[in-house]
């Protein structure tokens, strides 16, 4: 008896459907992975410029180099600065305009153990001229070394509400620390 095939487009909306509750697996395991991180931390009191610790807490002010592997499989940079806030949250902006504004914001989460590893989320709006259009979503995991830190990422970005994104984009970053306290 010969095999049933589906209808193309019964396949096509399958294989939407596939990859949307792939992705969404993995961003809750993304997110599960940050709350984990953090839960031997979230009661230990961070590191600051008079406490002497292996590994400081990343509660502070960041100046980041983030670089974001473009489709023609090249390379861009970015130099946003990261608040990394008492409460776990953090906020950016990204380098000035001409006009002296920052050219994106963003926000996000943050959570470290106390071996100096940490992981953080972020959003923000994609740039005009970025290698990537919409908003763009990360998680970023990385270790504190001194005053500086160095993240692995991934990035997924939405060009249409409700549409389907693209990603994961290969992000990685450096960082050296500016301030031990949030403004």
């Amino acid at each position: 008896m010969p095999e049933s095939q589906a209808a193309p487009a019964q396949r096509a909306g399958r294989t939407r459907r596939t990859l949307t509750a792939r992705m969404l697996g993995v961003w809750l395991l993304l997110i599960a992975a940050i709350g984990t991180a953090g839960v031997t931390s979230a009661t230990a009191a961070p590191q600051h410029a008079g406490h002497h610790s292996a590994h400081p807490s990343l509660e502070g002010v960041w100046d980041l180099t983030v670089t974001i592997v473009t489709p023609d499989g090249g390379s861009t940079s970015t130099t946003p600065r990261f608040v990394f806030h008492a409460d776990h949250q953090l906020s950016a902006e990204g380098p000035p305009d001409t006009d002296g504004r920052p050219q994106y914001e963003a926000h996000g989460f943050w959570n470290e153990k106390s071996d100096g590893t940490f992981a953080f989320y972020v959003t923000h709006p994609g740039r005009a001229d970025g290698a990537y259009l919409g908003s763009v979503q990360a998680v970023h995991m990385g270790r504190i070394v001194g005053k500086h830190f160095s993240t692995k990422a991934y990035a997924f970005t939405i060009t249409t509400p409700g549409g389907a994104p693209e990603g994961p984009i290969n992000v990685s970053s450096t960082a050296v620390r500016v301030s031990y306290s949030a403004p």
